[in-house]
């Protein structure tokens, strides 16, 4: 019989619907349930190509949505978070007779609002989750304090096709390095990008540049300069060809839980510039070997790196970026899909 999955999700992205779209083709039934897409991040889905079967959360009641599950007997569900309240309950009623896994990306936080909203957590997430799957070691701690044990925790969950994004050729000669910087996320405050454009705006660029591709709330008030180049929201048919260009990729955020984009970009060979907040700087990003780590919200310390950068000889940041690519490759969507076989082969645990 085939075996089949459920998967409870908020927010699509690209490479989510990238990895789910492997697992499919492992041979499982694939069933995935999603809001809209998000208008910040407006991803253009070809869902028809797809052998996954995707649903949209609006049209289920919280109780259609549980005899929907039903009916498909996954041998496992795997929920994204907890905003969904009725996702959750959905998973606490059916955890005795089914696998169900808890996909998260908190870190822990200092304070006494971060304490009290662990503790809310822990009160009901292992009666309704039987194992976490996780991004990285940040998101592993937090789920220790969950009351998950070591073997009831897997982790990279958020990832990408390595492969594709390591082949990526660049548009410049190899002993030639392209001096850009790159950012790719939301126009939104948390993402740092004012703190992005005030640094580039403070450094001796020289004949560096700033691009930046996304949107958001702060898109229609984005600062004007010669050297910054905005370009919108780039699909992700696009984002290869936009990838290629190279360069040096920035992400300062003042909170980023994990960014994915970080993978993205090692893979592809870019060194790195990340706040201390991206949990996806742990894993892909060593101080002085392929990127620079900063304070988040400091701007002047975002100057100084990025004018490192420029400072630096091209034969330095294409070894930065061979480095990236050697740490891109801990993780990748072949791990993905072992791990979600694995809940399915064994799931009399």
């Amino acid at each position: 019989m085939k075996k089949s999955i459920v998967f409870l999700y908020t927010e699509l992205a690209d490479y989510i619907k990238v990895c789910l779209d492997r697992l499919a083709d492992d041979g499982v039934e694939v069933n995935v349930f999603h809001y809209p897409v998000n208008a910040e991040a407006p991803f253009e889905f070809d869902f028809k190509k797809s052998e996954c079967h995707f649903y949209l959360r609006s049209d289920f009641s919280n109780r259609a949505l549980q005899q929907k599950i039903e009916s498909i007997s996954p041998g496992a569900i795997v929920c994204s978070g907890w905003i969904d309240r009725g996702y959750v309950a959905i998973c606490h009623s059916l955890h005795n007779t089914t696998k169900t896994i808890i996909a998260l990306d908190n870190q822990l936080e200092k304070g006494l609002k971060a304490r009290l909203a662990l503790l809310r957590a822990k009160l009901f997430f292992k009666s309704a989750f039987r194992f976490a799957w996780v991004p990285g070691n940040p998101q592993r701690e937090y789920a220790r304090k969950l009351g998950f044990k070591k073997n009831e925790i897997q982790t990279g969950f958020y990832t990408v096709d390595v492969k594709k994004w390591s082949e990526i050729k660049w548009e410049y000669p190899e002993t030639q390095f392209p001096h850009r910087f790159v950012f790719v996320g939301r126009y939104v405050d948390f993402k740092g990008v004012i703190e992005l454009w005030n640094a580039f705006k403070r450094i001796n660029a020289g004949d560096w540049q700033l691009y930046c591709a996304g949107h958001g709330a702060l898109y229609e008030s984005r600062m004007q300069h010669e050297g910054i180049q905005h370009l919108g929201f780039v699909q992700p048919a696009d984002l290869y060809k936009f990838v290629a260009k190279g360069g040096v990729f920035v992400l300062p955020s003042h909170n980023e839980p994990w960014g994915v984009v970080v993978h993205e970009f090692a893979a592809a060979g870019y060194p790195l510039i990340c706040s201390k907040t991206v949990g996806a700087a742990t894993a892909f990003l060593q101080p002085g070997v392929n990127g620079i780590l900063v304070n988040p919200k400091n701007e002047m310390q975002l100057a100084e790196a990025m004018q490192s950068i420029v400072d630096m000889p091209d034969r330095d940041l294409i070894e930065m970026g061979r480095q990236s690519k050697k740490l891109a490759a801990k993780m990748n969507i072949e791990l993905w899909v072992n791990t979600a076989l694995n809940y399915l082969e064994n799931e009399d645990e």
